[in-house]
């Protein structure tokens, strides 16, 4: 099995013990919030833009909000693709968050991440050729294990994950470590970096750190991406002691949950006035966190009401500023701000 190398230093608990206390702050301001699905859908799109974006897409994040809206951008079809593919992805990572880690959780994710990208026998199963990791000089930096040992190296992975003694350790140890051991192992011939980012994010889910699926860590990776590869490459280069490692994890986990605290406060500044929610009002909202914009006729096929009670349903979310009515009459369309 998998025996990862590293320590507890003073620093990291104190990183940890920050990220504990903005958590629960975040947990406490969210339960009972309207703005819940604004950010869960923020988080998707951030995700979704800054992962695909450090593998070398150029979409934007407001591109890449209108893709996750339904919206066609007019750009080259591959980065279109990509960008829906990771989305897609998210969701399912959402939904099955208390899904145990086997080769065919992971393979499923990554036919869905390359999905329309790459041929059938190169997405979904594990690497049969050696391949490596070259620098932006187009140096060979890193050459990852041979095909014929990956299978067995990912098998140890999981099974180091799914240990009983692992289920205790920190979240945000596990989800360092796995990323890290991912992309070392290098798995597939392509997308391997977006996979260990996805798995990281699911992990958070599994394990209820990220428990109402609001931040994106990936942002924090994206900002800088050539500290990202920097630090990845150093653990290699500290014999795979992933201290170092995990304390970069950790501080960009203790950034992002600032930033989404910022978010939750600039959300209850903004807000035109204060709204008790009605279950279909809720209903609206997590509809419209995961579609485009939606009709009035499709909210009477969902909820079975007439058009005058959608009216009513719909008008405080307008006014409240949750959601936005885009269009007149019948084409008139509705979507989360």
């Amino acid at each position: 099995m998998y025996k990862p190398s590293y320590r507890i230093t003073p620093y990291l608990l104190s990183l940890i013990d920050e990220a504990s206390q903005l958590k629960s702050w975040i947990e406490s301001a969210t339960i009972n919030v309207p703005w819940l699905p604004v950010l869960q859908k923020q988080a998707k799109t951030r995700n979704t833009h800054s992962s695909t974006f450090i593998e070398g897409n150029p979409l934007n994040l407001p591109q890449v909000e209108a893709i996750a809206r339904g919206e066609k951008i007019g750009g080259p079809e591959v980065y279109e693709k990509e960008v829906r593919n990771y989305l897609k992805a998210m969701l399912f990572a959402e939904k099955y968050s208390n899904h145990v880690i086997a080769d065919n959780f992971i393979l499923k994710l990554h036919n869905m991440l390359l999905k329309e990208i790459f041929s059938a026998n190169k997405r979904g199963k594990y690497r049969d050729k050696q391949n490596y990791i070259i620098n932006e000089r187009g140096i060979k930096i890193f050459t990852p294990p041979p095909p014929n040992e990956v299978k067995l190296l990912m098998h140890d992975l999981i099974e180091w994950f799914n240990d009983k003694q692992i289920q205790k350790l920190h979240s945000i140890l596990v989800c360092a470590i796995f990323h890290h051991r991912l992309v070392s192992i290098h798995p597939f011939l392509d997308g391997n970096g977006r996979m260990a980012r996805l798995i990281g994010t699911w992990i958070l889910y599994q394990r209820d750190y990220d428990l109402r699926h609001i931040f994106s860590l990936d942002e924090y990776f994206a900002n800088d991406r050539r500290r990202y590869y920097m630090k990845i490459e150093q653990a290699r280069e500290l014999d795979n002691d992933l201290t170092l490692w995990i304390e970069y994890v950790a501080e960009g986990i203790v950034d992002t949950l600032k930033k989404v605290k910022k978010r939750i406060e600039g959300l209850q500044v903004t807000a035109k006035y204060k709204i008790a929610l009605t279950a279909r009002q809720e209903d609206i909202l997590r509809t419209l966190r995961d579609k485009p914009p939606i009709g009035v006729a499709e909210f009477r096929k969902t909820l079975k009401v007439s058009r005058a009670r959608i009216n009513q349903i719909l008008s405080p979310l307008v006014e409240s500023g949750l959601i936005v009515k885009e269009g007149q009459s019948r084409a008139t369309r509705y979507r989360l701000i």
